[in-house]
Parts: C-alpha cells; structure tokens; sequence
C-alpha cells in the first residue's frame, strides 16, 4: 500500500482523535498517522499488537470515508435473554400468587421467578430479570391493606355526611339566616383520634450509599393520644392531648368543642371506633343535645380528612426523630400546630383548595 498523503489539517483532525475518542477509535487514527511517517502495515500491527490485515482494513476505511470511517458502525447488539414470549410468561406469573408446590410461598421474589421461568438451569442473571420487570412497569413495593368485608351502610353513611355538609356550607347558611354576620346555626366538623409515640417514624431520607442512617430510639417508649376537629368551612382545626384513646377522652374533647363553639350545633363526624359508640357516650349525648355525631362507614379512614393532617404533623414532627419524654414531643406538637393557617390546614386535609383567609 502506498504512503499516505496528509494535509495539515487532516493530520490535525487525526491527532484530535487520538486524543479525545475511545482507545479502539484512537488506535485507527494511529495508524492512518504512522502510515503517513512511512512506517509498513507490517510494522503498525507489531505495535499495536494486532494483525496487518485489520491495520490496511482501517486504512482503506479511512481513503475511502474518511474520518467516519474509523468510528464504530451500528450494531445490534446482543440479543435479548428474555424473548416476548418469556416476558409475557413474567407479567402473567406476578398477576398471580405463586403456585403451591412443595413448598408454598407468599409472594414472587426474583430467584422463585427465575426458577418459573426457566427451570433449574437458568440462562439469564437476577440483574436481567429486574431490569426487564422494571421495564415491562414494574416495581417492588409494599402492598396495601384492604378490608374484605364492607359496611353495608356504606352509601348511606356517605350520603348524610355529604347532605350535612352541604347543609352548612357557609352560603348556604347566610341565605337562610334573618340577619347578616349571625353566627351560623351549625358547625360542621370532622374529628378524629390518633397516637403519637416518642419513638421515631421511619420514612425515606437522603443518606450515603452505603453508610445507613440510624435513629436512636427513646429510653422508654411513650405517647400521647391527640384528638383533633377540623372545621371544613373556617379551617379551623382544634386538637387536645391525654394520655389513652378511652372513652373519657372523646368525652372531655366533645366537652373542649362546646367550649369553642358556645352557640349553635355541633355535627361531628367520627369512625366507629368503640369509645365513640360506647354506651356512656351515648349517655352524654343524650344530656348534650346541641352535639351530633355522624359516623363514616367502617373501615373507611380515607374519608375522614383529619387522618391526613395526622399524617403531616407526623412527617414534620416525628419523622426520623425520638423524643426522650412526653414533654419534648408535646412541645414540638404544640410549636406544628401554632405555625399553621387556616389555609395551611385545608391543604393538608385535601379540601377547599379554593378556600382564602380574610386579612
């Protein structure tokens, strides 16, 4: 082969690759360089340990197509492991609880697949296996509990919070009242109870890889039980704390409610937990005649807005971190609280987004 020719400007280009393109991209160059110093093909393979054919196959590239010719052409790679027809075999088997063979299991994990899906010699690896799951869309993750058995009042229980609720809508009650700015006739709220312990609520945080946060737990576990009503027309969201979720509890919250609310009815809605259906609750509801409780279908929380201010006091609160006594956490409590509008409130409780505080 005759001895290559190079402008400055190709050489320039050469050496450009050699400096910056992949070590196989850069070793073409080479010798597309070397053959224009005179050096024989013979001599470039010895160099750079590669046969004399594969030096003039790069050669008569780059004559031909010039800089382009010594990049990598598409290829198509390697085949798939898993074919169609073996991911269909995949996304049917994880719509399903496994088989119960010898030795019945709960749920899917990546080797019981693998073993499904391909007997005792697997052809493919765990890592392609997950990969080919997360692209047919899914993902490992935690299931959801899910009550069997449903409130056969379900619709009805719905249907009277709602109407209660449309019945005390603030425009509503301004186009029955005689005169303007009288306190409305009745409040609506949603109540609820839940427990907040000194030690901490794990949740998802940004952390090193590798180095795994940990989150010292409390001398002694402890809690407070909060109970909390969320007026959905003002924002308004009144919370107490004792020391159990009993009966006398509810009772001195509803107590707390009468106190807030001097005038007018009250129309709480609650679940069905025991204490609120308890037989000395229905006695004091017997002597208090201006409160009314309404009770959500049974093992519905999702409809109680309350559960999700629960939530975010929890995640701002407690999330990550244990308290050493009661006294701290009700601090921190009291301090989430104090810091909330009305506006702030709803948002949480995902209702009337529309809703503006007066100034």
């Amino acid at each position: 082969m005759p001895t290559f020719v190079l402008t400055p400007l190709q050489v320039w280009e050469l050496r450009e690759l050699t400096r910056t393109a992949p070590g196989r991209v850069a070793c073409r160059a080479l010798m597309v360089l070397w053959r224009a110093e005179g050096l024989t093909t013979l001599e470039i393979g010895q160099r750079l340990e590669c046969h004399r054919d594969t030096v003039s196959l790069w050669l008569a590239r780059y004559q031909t197509q010039g800089l382009p010719g010594l990049q990598d052409e598409p290829r198509s790679g390697r085949p798939p492991q898993l074919d169609a027809a073996t991911q269909q075999r995949a996304a049917a088997a994880l719509a399903q609880p496994p088989p119960e063979d010898d030795q019945p299991s709960a749920c899917w994990t990546l080797p019981r697949l693998r073993t499904f899906l391909s007997g005792a010699t697997p052809s493919f690896s765990l890592a392609t296996l997950r990969h080919t799951l997360h692209t047919l869309g899914f993902r490992w993750r935690r299931p959801r509990l899910w009550a069997h058995k449903e409130d056969p009042e379900t619709y009805e229980k719905q249907l009277l919070v709602e109407l209660a609720r449309q019945q005390t809508e603030p425009t509503h009650a301004r186009s029955v009242t005689a005169a303007p700015g009288t306190p409305p006739a009745v409040h609506f709220l949603y109540a609820d109870a839940s427990d907040h312990h000194l030690l901490a609520v794990l949740r998802a945080m940004w952390m090193r890889r590798g180095q795994q946060v940990r989150v010292q737990t409390p001398p002694q576990n402890g809690r407070w039980t909060l109970c909390g009503g969320l007026n959905v027309h003002t924002g308004a969201f009144h919370w107490q704390a004792y020391f159990k979720a009993i009966t006398g509890s509810f009772l001195m919250f509803l107590e707390h409610l009468l106190e807030v609310y001097p005038e007018g009815e009250l129309l709480v809605v609650v679940d069905n937990a025991s204490y609120h259906t308890s037989k000395a609750t229905v006695a004091w509801l017997k002597q208090h005649p201006r409160v009314l409780l309404l009770y959500l279908p049974a093992r519905r929380p999702d409809l109680n807005p309350v559960e999700a201010v629960w939530r975010a006091l929890k995640d701002a609160v407690s999330a990550n971190r244990s308290f050493a006594n009661l006294l701290a956490l009700g601090q921190f409590i009291r301090a989430h609280f104090a810091a909330l509008t009305p506006s702030q409130v709803l948002a949480q409780a995902g209702v009337r987004k529309d809703f503006s505080e007066a100034t």
